[in-house]
This record gives C-alpha cells, sequence and structure tokens, in this order.
C-alpha cells in the first residue's frame, strides 16, 4: 500500500487473486527480464509505453503501471480480463519511479556510494563492486544506469541483505545531479575527476565543477566525499562539503598531501603496479605492493577512489585488496587484445580532451613488442564541448604530436572546418605526418594495409566519443588481422614503458 500512495495511482484494475501476487522487482523494459516484475511504461519521444503493457504481461509480469490517456484504461481492462494481471494508471510515471525508488531507499540499512566524475564513472563503479564484493554482499548499478530513469531503476534493485549500493550518477545538463543525488541520499560521494565533457550543455569547465559539485554538496553529516588530489578542481569541490562532512583524497600521481596515494607506479603489459601509502590507509596496509590488471595512471586512480570508499564503509580492506586480480577493463574502456602480434587497446567508450589526453600518454608509454614497433593512434571526433569544440580537437592534434606516437589516423566524415579538421590541422602544425579517412571501413583497410599498415610488434589505440562508433574499427581490425595471421605467429604482446 505504501508503494500504491507513493506512485500517485489514478486508476486500477485488480482482477481476482491478482493482489496477492509478489512482486520481484520493477522493469522499465518489455523487451527485458519482465517475469514476476512490476513493469512501469515509460513514454519516451517516439513511443509510449503503454503500449508495450501487453508485451510485458506475455513475458511474465506481476503487474502494470502506466500513464494514464485516451484509450489507457480500456486497453488496460482488456489485458486484465485476460490475464487476471492487476493493472493501473497514474498521471507522471517518472515521477511514479522516483518514488517508488525513494521508498525502498528509506527502507534500505545498505550503506550508498554515489559515483560522479567527468571520466571513470563506470569504471570505479565496477571496481568498487568487485572490492566490497569479495566480503559482503553488494548492490550496483547495471551498466550506465546513471540518468533520471537508471539511477531510481538502481535504487528498487537493492537486496535488504546489502550492505552496500553503488549508484552512478552521470549529467550533461545543469541541475540534473542534485535531485538524483537527493533521491539516493548518499552516505559516500565520489567525484573521480573534473574535466572539460559535455560543455555543449554545461558550458564550461566551471559549469561542469558546478554540476558535478552537487553530488558533493547532498552529503548530510558524518557523510563522507572522495575527491581526487590531483584535479585541480577539488579546492572548489572540498567547499561545498557541508559541516561534519569528512574529505578524503586520493592521487595517482602520489601526492604527498592525499590520503591514498600511488608511488613508485610501473605500467607494464599485464597491467599496473603501485605501493599503496597515505594517512587514510591503515597502517597495516601501508607499503602494500598492489598489481592491478588494468592499463594506465587513470586506471590508478579509479582504483584508489574504489579503495577510499571501502575504508569508508568499514569494509576489510585486507580482504578487498585480495580481490584486486579479478578486475577487468568494461567494455571498449582500454580493454587490450592481440591480433596477429599486434596488441590493440580498444578506448573507443567515451573522450573528452582529459581522457583522451590520458590515453596519449598511456600510448607513449607502450614498448612496441618489436625492434622498429610503431606506436598508431587511431582518433575520433569527441562529442558534446560546445563552443570550445574547434580549439579542444585542435589542442588533441598537438597533444598527439608531442608524445612519441608514430601514426595518428583521424577517422570520421570530413567537414572543412570542423572538429577533425581541427584535430588534422593541430597535429600537422606541431609536425606529425597524420592522415585522414573518413570512415570505419576506409580506416579498417588503412590500419590493415599489407604494405604499409599495422605489422607485428606494433601497438594501435582505438579513441572516440561513443556517437563515433569506433569500436566497430577495433573490431573490424582485430578480425582482419587475425585471419591473416599464419600459425607460426604469435607473440604475447607489447611491454608498456615506466
Amino acid at each position: 500500500m505504501e508503494l500504491h500512495a507513493a506512485c500517485g495511482v489514478l486508476w486500477s484494475a485488480v482482477p481476482p487473486g491478482a493482489g496477492d501476487r509478489s512482486i520481484s522487482g520493477v522493469t522499465t523494459d518489455s523487451r527485458g527480464d519482465v517475469n514476476g516484475k512490476l513493469f512501469l511504461g515509460i513514454p519516451g519521444p517516439r513511443f509510449d509505453g503503454a503500449r508495450f503493457a501487453e508485451d510485458a504481461v506475455r513475458g511474465g509480469a506481476a503487474a502494470v503501471l502506466v500513464e494514464d490517456g485516451p484509450g489507457v484504461q480500456e486497453s488496460l481492462e482488456g489485458i486484465a480480463a485476460r490475464s487476471g494481471v492487476a493493472v493501473a494508471t497514474c498521471g507522471d510515471a517518472v515521477s511514479a519511479l522516483a518514488a517508488m525508488a525513494a521508498v525502498v531507499r528509506g527502507r534500505s540499512a545498505a550503506k550508498v556510494i554515489g559515483i560522479t566524475g567527468s571520466c571513470g564513472k563506470t569504471s570505479t563503479k565496477e571496481i568498487l563492486a568487485t572490492l566490497l564484493g569479495a566480503t559482503a554482499e553488494t548492490c550496483a548499478s547495471r551498466a550506465s544506469f546513471n540518468n533520471h530513469i537508471g539511477v531510481p531503476l538502481t535504487l528498487l534493485e537493492v537486496t535488504p541483505s546489502a550492505a552496500s549500493l553503488i549508484v552512478e550518477i552521470g549529467t550533461n545538463h545543469p541541475g540534473e545531479i542534485a535531485p538524483l543525488a537527493a533521491l539516493a541520499r548518499p552516505d559516500i560521494a565520489i567525484v573521480t575527476n573534473v574535466g572539460r565533457s559535455h560543455l555543449e550543455g554545461l558550458g564550461s569547465l566551471a559549469g561542469v565543477a558546478e554540476e558535478k559539485g552537487a553530488l558533493v554538496a547532498s552529503l548530510s553529516g558524518g557523510g563522507t566525499a572522495i575527491l581526487n588530489e590531483d584535479c585541480p578542481s577539488t579546492p572548489g569541490l572540498r567547499s561545498r562539503a557541508s559541516a561534519g562532512v569528512q574529505i578524503v583524497t586520493f592521487s595517482a600521481a602520489g601526492a604527498p598531501e592525499a590520503g591514498l596515494r600511488a608511488c613508485d607506479l610501473e605500467v607494464h603489459s599485464g597491467g599496473t603496479r603501485f605501493i599503496l601509502d597515505g594517512g587514510a590507509v591503515p597502517e597495516e596496509e601501508r607499503g602494500r605492493v598492489v598489481t592491478v590488471p588494468l592499463l594506465g595512471e587513470h586506471a590508478v586512480a579509479n582504483v584508489l577512489a574504489g579503495l577510499a570508499a571501502v575504508i569508508a564503509t568499514g569494509a576489510n580492506l585486507g580482504g578487498c585488496l585480495g580481490a584486486i586480480h579479478r578486475l577487468r577493463p568494461a567494455p571498449h574502456r582500454l580493454e587490450a587484445s592481440t591480433a596477429n602480434g599486434v596488441m590493440i587497446i580498444d578506448d573507443a567508450y567515451n573522450a573528452n580532451p582529459e581522457s583522451v589526453a590520458a590515453a596519449t600518454r598511456l600510448l607513449a608509454r607502450v614498448r612496441p613488442d618489436a625492434e622498429g614497433g610503431r606506436r598508431w593512434l587511431a582518433l575520433g571526433e569527441m562529442g558534446e564541448l560546445g563552443a570550445d569544440s574547434l580549439a579542444l580537437h585542435r589542442e588533441a592534434g598537438q597533444l598527439v604530436a608531442s608524445e612519441p606516437i608514430d601514426r595518428l589516423l583521424v577517422v570520421g566524415h570530413p567537414e572543412p572546418g570542423g572538429p577533425l579538421a581541427a584535430t588534422l590541422e593541430g597535429a600537422r602544425a606541431a609536425g606529425l605526418d597524420a592522415e585522414h579517412v573518413s570512415s570505419i571501413e576506409e580506416g579498417a583497410r588503412r590500419l590493415t594495409d599489407r604494405e604499409d599498415g599495422l605489422a607485428p610488434g606494433d601497438v594501435l589505440l582505438v579513441k572516440a566519443s561513443r556517437a563515433a562508433g569506433l569500436e566497430a574499427l577495433a573490431d573490424q581490425v582485430r578480425a582482419t588481422l587475425d585471419a591473416e595471421a599464419p600459425s607460426a605467429l604469435g607473440r604475447s604482446g607489447a611491454e608498456v614503458l615506466t
């Protein structure tokens, strides 16, 4: 009855016995696992969620709630009569979803950890879920469930016995994080970093910092804010914390003032090694050598943020550190593989100026696995950068040219005076003979050219915003190289310089 009242039900039809059915969860996708769940039909720009109620019931939905509208009640009455499933309408399905999530959040005793940042949200979430899950039941956002639909769905999935709930919170416009944080009510807030992402909606780096800081501002006394000591925006984020909120910082660069820091960091083909230190680290774990099966300094930053949250929850740090070896990169986020002796690093899920810089620095540290081996970077467009897009794409080209990268391939439809042209201009003006291809297919042909393409011992890193779809480039190159590989070839992959 509490959920019924919270949803603002306007009308319902409950066939005999339907009210006694237990509901195992809530879903908004009639195509997924709906068995035993409440199907909540949310209208979209191109569809009406109420239209999929029949499909959900056929899939085993235990109940249906959709927005009221012309003909909706009549349609639901027919579904209820045929299926025996309880059906109902409400005035606003999104508000109903949030209201249900608020009820479940209020009942849960789990420690809630909210994560935001310009880079590394999903990776940090996955890292933390692995670490905390080693010692206690842990729930976490699925995929990138980080918006006004995904956050309440995540809250609704918390189990009564969960010790921790990890909620990823994203944004691309001002004012989005504050209401999501108010709904999640985190005990611990992680801001991985503040960078020049979503500038089209957030306007400037200051606008990004203002929006990310809303998560810190949502903490009540006794909460913990975990911030990146290496990020220039951290002093401003720190000022957003209320009285009684503990601030813990982390540093992959080994900043001595950080509560958790990585010292003597070394990157190699199998991952990254560092010594864990810092005043927030329990004394018995200080000086511990940690080897992470992930590539790069920014991966270590995500691990440190996760370890800081482990400490803040009161979980056993030693037990959680024992799960480090289980970590794996999220899909298309610095996923490394080898094909015909070529190391391919797929980092095509997302891109902004800071993540492109980090990926370029990582590629620069790779030692090709053969004398004369080359470092290749396939770079696509960075999205949502607004008025600064041309300048930031030109800056990216200049950055690549400043590192020991042998070949830059800019991939995407050519637009004179557009972002990709600016990347080419920046690289060429800085002295790098960059190339351009108009499509993924053309890029794959260029990279696998038998005369002047990738050769055994080379390294290729693929980087772009999600909309560019460059993960398909990595897949096509890998498939072509594998198909051409003679049985005698088989290298273990490139080394990475320290």
